[in-house]
């Protein structure tokens, strides 16, 4: 995951990294949307298995699915992805 970047999922623009009390935070800096970066990284990993996933058959989708390893955890709309990766985000829904 480190040769891709985070990205805002509704802004689609490349986070910053800041240093917080409670640690480092990804932050969009179009809409400050921020979270701990491990946690923008796990949901930006999500939309990419997301995507990933549309070109899987279903006995394969249900291992990724039950795969505690990978951390995929599905949503209707991503608040992180990852740059260049096809995808819904809070973008697609409005």
């Amino acid at each position: 995951m480190t040769d891709h970047v985070v990205q805002c999922g509704a802004c689609r623009v490349d986070v910053q990294v800041v240093r917080r009390e409670e640690g480092e935070m990804a932050r969009c800096p179009v809409c400050a949307r921020t979270a701990p970066k491990d946690e923008a990284i796990r949901v930006a990993r999500s939309a990419l298995i997301d995507v990933v996933m549309r070109d899987l058959d279903e006995n394969l989708r249900a291992i990724v699915r039950a795969s505690p390893a990978l951390g995929y955890r599905p949503v209707q709309a991503y608040d992180w992805v990852v740059d260049g990766a096809p995808g819904p985000s809070r973008l697609d829904a409005r």
